[in-house]
């Protein structure tokens, strides 16, 4: 599988160690890359006449800005420095850049020059990754006067305020325009809120040697679009339906027919074979109105259905009377192919067992979740990577905990989604990604895999047609729809 990797603060501090203390590459080189790769970027984006204030705390942090201001100031462009913290506590790196910096007859201003507003471009430097306690005293006053003023921010490594960890708000924090991360991305550039922090989040490459940057290990990982036709399951020209797999859904009541639907439209979009529901009679002539592709049968079928299936999806619109506790007992006790869990099903599945297998996916929302972990649902959305991790482990079973940033853990690993918008807040999205997990499994993907490949193409498909028809008018069908579209702009190159 493909990924791109994710750090959190300390992991990335450990990097820069091992390319300073094992490579032996001096961290004043390191700092002066990441300054010029900065300036490059304002130059390219900012106007000539621009006015640039470089905010600096004391730590290296602050020793990028100061360069990045001495670099524009020695191209001719108007940079100034000013600095926040006592001149006893700066790094060594960064008052070997305030030195360089006042032999370059830089502009040193107070600090209460940012309230002037005489300033086009503030560039962040106080903390960057190193924060880890919240933002009080002369530094709350600076951050906010910052977010005050008319002035285009770009923050370095991390916006100040803004743990690299968790993306969590430590007390107040910067809110940027844009963000240049140094080496690797960080986690919590990624993760709410620190993603509204950083708005658009560049990766600048500094020149960390290879072998710093395989020395640390992270669990934290996403895909980018260009992910997808590497990992999407082959189709030889010579084939037929069996293929691509015989996808089982048991999902529908007779008061939520639609989800069935949604389920199995979402199965045949991401590419099954053949897709057969396992629904209440009174739901045929509904989805198969809708859906003619789609086979159906009855409950009472159901334990021989299960040898006919590569690949299974519970729960959509099932409900949760003793009929649907019965049906997912027989499925968890009986199922030896993939198994998508999802909805009323999470519910009864956790009456039933506290211990799955790496076979079965999990799809909570936030009230899920907490279902299936006891904790409330402010607790999970405080430590969402932590707590799906916990409840793959746990389980034994695959987790996708469903977000703002979706989760997908194996107890290990963890795979955090970067697509998707607020528009797929909308009833019936949830049973479109169960169905194209579900089709991902019938043809042949491991579980993991299937898992975090549906609910990137799922957020992605989301994306595309919420720019077609807004967020607000957004609808699950409408998703499944879009499914094709994100196919074909990767495979074809057509976005």
């Amino acid at each position: 599988m493909q990924m791109r990797y994710l750090y959190t603060g300390p992991d990335a501090k450990k990097i820069d160690e091992h390319a300073m203390e094992v490579v032996g590459m001096p961290s004043l080189v390191l700092m002066e890359r990441a300054a010029m790769t900065v300036a490059k970027l304002l130059l390219e984006r900012e106007s000539a006449d621009a006015r640039f204030l470089a905010v600096c705390g004391t730590g290296n942090n602050g020793g990028d800005g100061m360069a990045v201001a001495r670099i524009l100031h020695e191209m001719g462009y108007k940079a100034c420095i000013t600095i926040v913290g006592y001149p006893d506590s700066m790094s060594n790196e960064a008052k070997k850049q305030a030195e360089i910096a006042v032999g370059c007859h830089v502009p040193v201003i107070p600090l209460s020059s940012i309230k002037d507003n005489e300033f086009d471009v503030i560039i962040d430097a106080i903390f960057g990754i190193g924060l880890s306690r919240d933002v009080t005293d002369v530094y709350e006053q600076v951050i906010e006067d910052i977010n005050s003023s008319d002035a285009i921010i770009y923050a370095l490594d991390v916006p100040s305020g803004i743990h690299s960890g968790t993306g969590k708000v430590l007390g107040c924090a910067v809110k940027a325009e844009t963000t240049v991360t140094f080496g690797v991305n960080k986690l919590g550039l990624i993760l709410h809120p620190g993603s509204t922090y950083a708005g658009e989040v560049i990766i600048a490459d500094i020149g960390f040697p290879k072998e710093s940057v395989k020395s640390i290990k992270t669990p934290y990982h996403h895909f980018e679009p260009d992910d997808i036709s590497k990992l999407l399951p082959a189709r030889p020209d010579r084939s037929h339906k069996g293929d691509y797999g015989h996808v089982l859904i048991v999902a529908g009541s007779e008061q939520m027919g639609g989800a069935a639907y949604l389920s199995a439209l979402g199965a045949y979009r991401m590419g099954a074979g053949m897709v057969k529901v396992i629904s209440p009679l009174a739901n045929r002539d509904f989805l198969m109105g809708r859906l003619p592709e789609v086979l159906f049968d009855e409950p009472e079928s159901l334990e021989e259905q299960l040898e006919w299936a590569d690949a299974i999806v519970v729960g959509p619109g099932l409900g949760l009377d003793d009929d649907a506790q019965k049906t997912v007992e027989t499925i968890i006790n009986n199922s030896y192919v993939p198994t998508v869990i999802d909805a009323d099903a999470i519910r009864l599945c956790r009456n039933i067992t506290s211990k799955l297998s790496e076979n079965f996916i999990l799809t909570p929302h936030m009230k899920e979740m907490s279902y299936l972990t006891g904790k409330s649902v402010d607790d999970i959305l405080n430590d969402t990577v932590n707590c799906a991790r916990d409840a793959a482990y746990d389980f034994d079973a695959i987790i996708v905990c469903k977000d703002f940033r979706t989760v997908v853990s194996d107890g290990s690993e963890c795979y955090i989604n970067v697509s998707g918008n607020s528009g797929m807040a909308t009833a019936g999205s949830g049973d479109v990604l169960s169905g194209m997990i579900g089709a991902l499994l019938g043809q042949g993907m491991e579980t993991f895999d299937a898992a975090k490949l549906g609910v990137y193409i799922h957020g992605l498909a989301g994306d595309i047609q919420a720019k077609l028809l807004s967020k607000n008018a957004l609808m699950a069908s409408d998703i499944a729809d879009g499914i094709g579209k994100v196919i074909t702009d990767q495979l074809f190159n057509l976005s």
